[in-house]
């Protein structure tokens, strides 16, 4: 594949992050606007304007003229940002800025003596812009058009069609005009000095673009692999809960008397099946939930387009937090537990998300503090800010976690020996989903847990500005 392909590839692919790429372009375009005023600046007022050889008056003028210029690129890159690019107009866009700073870098050199000035090193920075964003044979006709552009002060000084600028002694510049060999070798050591890092950053560019490539393609593969065995997965499970209920629902049916007397150690067998296709359909019940996120996930990795806005919106996470406590008090009746709320925020209190993941984290956190507590325990809800975030947090006086399993305790399917021991309808995948959901959020869950005492689980969302 060709290194033209190669780049049109990535860029078609990564297009929102190349014009994120541009805005460090922007900003160091306004440093040297600034620097340009502040040279300026010192010498009006402290410098010798009778003596000193410096022309400010033509870095004032390019100051003005980038000022103008980054102003209106960088109008155009909040636009970009907000619209979708092909790379067409993305490359013509850059091209627009790399010029630009060529033309002021043109004049920048002239000011401070042309040949005799170390500026000229300055078109390095554009030289890895247009190495990054064009083909390797669009980026040289870049390059040399902008030493076709610094070189023209040198030549037409040498001409003597423009005045000679010196800030340090006409004499050397002088001298080296009257020796044509040695100024037009001096020329050609720099055009050699500058094709040579066009060569070396081309190269690099372009092998960092086949990685890129490479990797994309690697990336794609996983998601489609991921894709395919959560719907395997969904079918599956899908297929098992039909069979499974009808199960439970003969079992049931048998240990209710309506198909004749049972006796007491029949009836024991009977109660023991119908506990275990409780556990399976229960089972086969978080795993349809887990594969439909894991389904939400993929599809959002999958899009170009960032539909966030289209499916979350503000919600008051006091309000539903305590609407969420009286909805489910109930599931603590049974072992006689105490739910407590606490909140250190006051109402009004905004993040972004949507219901349905929320009620996917509360109901699995809370059901697992209930069902890993003894009974007339003390469950306690508790609202807090931290920073630029809402954080809540669920504590209980269970079992507790061994912290060499905190780690692993968002595995699916994974429980330890003593949650097991405890509790022998978990099915291990209630946290996944609580992961899962709050990954989707973009919260953040933290656990803290000592044994035989509680665990408290924090989750942080970000608060809406």
């Amino acid at each position: 594949m060709s290194a033209q392909s190669l780049i049109h590839c990535v860029q078609d692919v990564h297009v929102k992050e190349l014009v994120k790429r541009l805005n460090w372009s922007v900003k160091i375009r306004w440093y040297v606007i600034a620097c340009c005023n502040v040279l300026v600046l010192l010498f009006v007022l402290f410098i010798d304007q009778q003596r000193a050889a410096l022309h400010y008056d033509y870095l004032f003028a390019v100051s003005i003229f980038l000022f103008f210029c980054n102003a209106i690129y960088q109008y155009q890159l909040r636009y970009s940002f907000n619209k979708c690019l092909n790379t067409k107009d993305l490359r013509y866009y850059l091209l627009l800025q790399i010029m630009t700073d060529f033309i002021a870098l043109t004049l920048v050199v002239y000011t401070f003596g042309s040949i005799e000035s170390p500026i000229l090193i300055m078109i390095i920075p554009n030289i890895i812009l247009a190495t990054l964003f064009f083909t390797p044979t669009q980026s040289l006709r870049i390059v040399l058009s902008g030493l076709l552009l610094l070189l023209t002060p040198v030549l037409l000084e040498f001409m003597h069609l423009i005045p000679v600028i010196s800030i340090v002694d006409k004499s050397f510049k002088l001298s080296l005009f009257a020796a044509p060999v040695v100024f037009f070798s001096y020329l050609f050591i720099y055009l050699l000095g500058v094709l040579f890092c066009w060569y070396l950053l081309a190269s690099i560019t372009s092998q960092l673009i086949k990685n890129e490539l490479r990797l994309e393609r690697s990336y794609q593969d996983m998601i489609q692999l991921d894709k395919q065995k959560t719907q395997a997965t969904l079918r599956s499970t899908h297929e098992l809960k039909a069979p499974l209920a009808a199960i439970k629902n003969y079992v049931y049916t048998v240990d209710a008397g309506y198909a004749g007397e049972v006796n007491d150690r029949l009836k024991k067998i009977i109660q023991r099946i119908g506990r275990r296709c409780d556990y399976l359909l229960n089972n086969v019940t978080d795993i349809i939930k887990l594969g439909n996120l894991k389904s939400y996930v993929v599809l959002q990795a999958q899009s170009e387009l960032n539909n966030r806005q289209l499916q979350f919106y503000p919600l008051d996470i006091s309000q539903y937090i305590s609407a969420f406590i009286a909805q489910n008090k109930s599931l603590a009746i049974e072992k006689k537990i105490t739910i407590n709320e606490h909140s250190a925020i006051g109402n009004k209190n905004y993040i972004i998300a949507n219901e349905q993941n929320l009620q996917l984290i509360f109901t699995n956190l809370l059901t697992n503090a209930i069902n890993y507590s003894p009974s007339e325990g003390i469950i306690d809800i508790v609202l807090t800010q931290q920073n630029r975030h809402i954080c809540v947090s669920i504590k209980d006086q269970g079992i507790g976690i061994e912290q060499q399993f905190i780690e692993q305790i968002f595995e699916e399917h994974f429980r330890t020996r003593q949650a097991a021991q405890f509790y022998e309808g978990g099915t291990g995948l209630g946290l996944s989903i609580v992961k899962v959901c709050s990954e989707i959020l973009d919260a953040k869950i933290t656990i803290e847990s000592t044994m035989n005492q509680g665990t408290c689980v924090m989750v942080c969302f970000k608060k809406k500005e």
